[in-house]
């Protein structure tokens, strides 16, 4: 007897409502913070050493590979960002040199960082330029002498614009820098100074003019909108500046208003206003369409190019979900889709490494949740999301799809979406819809995990399992004075 086993494919259900959008004005009462995923688990304390040692000799193949190094030292703290740490006046920052290299030497020749090329170095922070000429030129030279660096390896120095002095621009282009990523915000003198930004519009400028006078680097420039006191005409002077002057890229960002800073303070005790999110999403619209119309590439929802020597490879790669190493106090990273944290209190960091050990605060176990999570990250960011390619109920969205497509959110009601400017200002807010629903979808175990451990009270101590160079990069990446 010959028996024909059917398997029944179980549709599932699926609630979008709460997820549509009020209205083409104002689709959403406010833009939505996405933080990264917690798409794993922190590991017990014993199990920390053991496990990292099996990530340390395991090949790390099949994805791009990266490099963060962060640089924990600010010399002035601006009124918008939440990422000050160590003032720089308090810390000789050669002897942090020293013990990062150290770090770094520990794990430079072992199997996972030897086993495929790495394909972009980010010195993040904090304020990497602040550190004195020759600092930072002294790491890049050995990761060029010591790690397997892609010939095209991205390497950026992220910093402030009256850092960028002569002697330390030459330090980073003969040491093998290639792309420098400076945090403007803007050219209005007037708000700069109200920011606790120093340098002038000619100032500026006049150094931007500098550093391209080297013709050896990405140049590119951060401009932020939603500053207070900034109106549609200072906004377009920025973008005209940004636009005559010989960058090969440009950021806009609109300000994050994080509740620890100091203008969140001035904001909350009325003391400053800053534009409303209607404002915002203007400004957001006058930027992208003025630098479509001056022949720049969109990039991704923040980053254009002026020339192919912007690539934005960073800061992509990381949603993409790659592999990235991390190193220096407060750094973090992810390998073999475990994240880690090393410890941001400078003694202990120091002490860590005095006893030849890496000094990780947090190591996480295997990942929750499957790359879908990434591909929904990326063609975000890209703005163009597929369906298709990230579950088999794709069609549970089709209710969403068409309410975003009404609202002016996409260009399509397919369920490959494509989105528009406004569906790319409000991109986090799309983010996170798709992802609570697909987290429904595809691993609902995730979420009645997080409900028990939310029950339990259990809070990682307070510590995101998050690396903070993905926190810093999803909440406003470049907050640096």
């Amino acid at each position: 007897m010959k028996i024909i086993c059917s398997r029944i494919v179980v549709m599932k259900s699926l609630d979008v409502s709460p997820f549509y959008a009020e209205n083409a004005t104002l689709p959403f009462k406010n833009r939505w913070a996405v933080m990264p995923l917690q798409a794993s688990l922190p590991l017990s304390p014993q199990d920390v050493v053991p496990q990292w040692q099996i990530i340390q000799n395991t090949a790390l193949t099949g994805k791009k590979r990266l490099i963060y190094i962060h640089i924990p030292f600010c010399d002035i703290h601006c009124q918008f960002c939440g990422f000050y740490q160590n003032p720089l006046r308090k810390f000789n920052t050669e002897t942090y040199i020293d013990y990062l290299l150290k770090e770094i030497s520990l794990e430079i020749h072992n199997k996972a960082m030897q086993s495929a090329p790495i394909h972009a170095i980010y010195f993040g922070g904090g304020t990497p330029s602040a550190l004195a000429a020759g600092q930072l030129a002294r790491v890049i030279r050995y990761f060029k002498q010591h790690a397997p660096l892609a010939p095209d390896c991205e390497i950026t120095i992220e910093g402030r614009i009256s850092d960028f002095d002569d002697e330390r621009v030459d330090s980073y282009i003969d040491a093998g820098a290639n792309r420098f990523s400076i945090g403007v915000q803007t050219f209005n003198t007037a708000i700069r100074q109200k920011l606790g930004r120093e340098s002038t519009e000619a100032q500026i400028i006049n150094r931007f003019e500098r550093i391209a006078l080297r013709d050896s680097v990405a140049l590119v420039c951060d401009l932020m909108f939603g500053l207070p006191n900034q109106t549609a005409q200072t906004w377009q002077r920025d973008l005209d500046i940004a636009n005559n002057l010989p960058l090969d890229g440009v950021d806009l960002y609109s300000l994050n208003l994080l509740p620890t800073t100091p203008l969140a303070k001035s904001v909350e005790n009325k003391r400053i206003e800053i534009p409303s999110v209607i404002d915002k999403c203007d400004f957001y619209h006058q930027g992208a369409e003025f630098l479509a119309k001056q022949g720049w590439v969109h990039l991704t929802n923040s980053h254009w190019a002026k020339t192919s020597r912007e690539r934005n490879l960073y800061n992509f790669l990381i949603k993409q979900g790659s592999n990235f190493f991390a190193f220096g106090s407060c750094a973090g990273g992810r390998l073999g889709g475990q994240s880690f944290m090393l410890h941001r209190d400078l003694n202990q960091y120091y002490a860590q490494l005095d006893q030849g050990k890496k000094p990780i605060m947090m190591l996480t176990g295997q990942p929750l949740v499957g790359e879908w999570l990434y591909q929904l990250q990326a063609g975000i960011e890209k703005g163009r999301v597929d369906l298709t390619k990230l579950t088999p109920h794709f069609q549970l969205f089709e209710p969403l799809i068409a309410q975003w497509h009404q609202v002016g959110l996409l260009k399509n009601k397919d369920h490959c979406m494509f989105l528009t400017l406004s569906g790319r200002f409000w991109s986090s807010n799309m983010l996170q819809a798709l992802q609570q629903l697909l987290l429904q979808l595809n691993n609902p175990e995730y979420i009645e995990l997080q409900q028990k451990r939310a029950q339990a009270g259990l809070s990682n101590n307070g510590q995101s399992a998050m690396p903070h160079s993905v926190i810093k990069n999803a909440k406003h990446p470049h907050n640096i004075s």
